[in-house]
């Protein structure tokens, strides 16, 4: 027991010299005199210079400040926005449209999207959308910042520029399903592929937007569209010539009528492979107008009424015929308050001449009628009911009532007008 005390006083007391040599030494440096020629160089210095430079930052202050701007810069903005839907069919003969649509009774996990966006510098910016619960990317592009004369040029995987449905994400729909003719012409979620986008702003007294887009239609590149075939159906089977992109255009007008009344039209045409026969064409026409009133010179700038319609034609060369078909909506939307809006909508369908080759991706005359109420208890969430009256060629009439709530998290950009 006394060497074990002994040593632990030996170690104790090694531990307490080391601790205090440096403060012994440190006592001692500040106690010697200075040397003598160090003194005077100091004092000739400070007689020179009375008032000291100011002191550089430190590099705590550096860190500090630095960091989290630069940091910043490298963040992009992330959201995850959420729609859960409720369906009741009284009849189980109905329209069905794939997607996100509610097609069946019960519960549909409508979709779960990750949005990432963010500037690069100020030239390039970047977009990307992941669908989550269907796990596949719905846009992932670069868009030009400083272009000259208004030019703009986008690359990557993309949404159409065709129509006002189709460019929309399932968030910013204001029903609970989509129209019947964007199933019909455009796709179950979106038409999109891999391709790059050229468009520009003309010099007018109104906006008008021109762009033109090319898109790759190999089906390894997830090109997706309810009117196209992919390359693998032409003659040759792979991509041998210009002919087998697909090419889009789109004009755009903006008119700001009054302060209160404002109106946008485009027209939209898109020209590709045919998915019937090989090396036979299909031709996609489409117009549309959104008309909006919101009274913010009275000061009611919670009140809006918005109506669009929007119309399409399709030409198809099918085995040994010329189909010819149309579609379109007219909807209403009407919002009250800040947090109640109610809406109209009336879509059809059909073919106008020839025989569809598949009446189940080119069906027969298709017509629906929608009214819905949503209540937004802020900028995040939005609950929504909806009622659904429809029919298809050969069936019978149907019915539909549903549930869907929305909410999102996180930071998402701007949408458009």
């Amino acid at each position: 027991m006394p060497r074990c005390q002994n040593f632990l006083w030996g170690t104790a007391t090694f531990f307490l010299v080391i601790a205090l040599a440096p403060a012994r030494a440190t006592a001692q440096e500040e106690t010697a005199a200075p040397d003598p020629d160090f003194a005077a160089a100091i004092s000739a210095d400070v007689t020179k210079s009375p008032t000291p430079p100011e002191s550089p930052p430190s590099i705590s202050n550096a860190i500090r400040g630095a960091v989290p701007v630069q940091t910043a810069r490298f963040i992009p903005d992330i959201s995850f926005i959420m729609d859960v839907g409720l369906g009741w069919f009284f009849y189980d003969d109905h329209i069905r449209q794939g997607g996100h649509a509610v097609d069946r009774n019960g519960f549909t996990f409508q979709g779960m999207e990750m949005a990432v966006s963010g500037s690069v510098d100020p030239y390039f910016r970047y977009d990307m959308n992941f669908e989550i619960s269907h796990l596949h990317l719905e846009e992932a592009y670069i868009t030009t910042l400083s272009l000259p004369i208004n030019l703009q040029i986008r690359a990557g995987y993309m949404n159409a520029a065709f129509g006002r449905q189709n460019p929309q994400h399932l968030h910013t729909w204001n029903t609970v399903n989509p129209p019947l003719s964007h199933t019909r012409f455009m796709g179950e979620e979106h038409f999109s592929g891999l391709g790059a986008e050229l468009s520009f702003i003309l010099p007018l007294p109104w906006y008008l937007f021109v762009g033109a887009q090319v898109m790759d239609t190999h089906p390894e590149t997830a090109f997706r569209s309810a009117s196209f075939g992919t390359v693998d159906l032409t003659g040759a089977g792979r991509l041998d010539g210009l002919e087998d992109f697909l090419y889009l255009a789109r004009i755009e007008n903006f008119f700001e009528i009054t302060d209160d009344w404002s109106l946008s039209w485009g027209l939209n045409g898109a020209w590709g492979q045919s998915p019937w026969v090989p090396d036979n064409r299909v031709d996609l026409y489409g117009t549309e107008i959104y008309l909006k009133w919101r009274p913010i010179s009275s000061g009611r700038g919670a009140l809006a009424v918005a109506l669009t319609l929007e119309y399409l034609f399709r030409r198809s060369q099918a085995p040994g015929d010329l189909v010819l078909d149309h579609g379109g909506y007219a909807q209403v939307d009407v919002q009250f308050t800040k947090n109640w809006m109610i809406g109209l909508r009336g879509d059809c369908g059909g073919i106008l001449d020839g025989v569809s080759p598949d009446l189940t991706r080119l069906p027969g005359t298709q017509w629906r009628g929608s009214v819905s109420a949503t209540f937004l208890p802020t900028h995040f969430s939005k609950f929504r009911v909806q009622y659904d009256l429809g029919r298809e060629q050969g069936h019978d009439l149907y019915h539909g009532v549903f549930l869907q709530l929305e909410v999102g998290v996180g930071e998402h950009m701007a949408h458009k007008f």
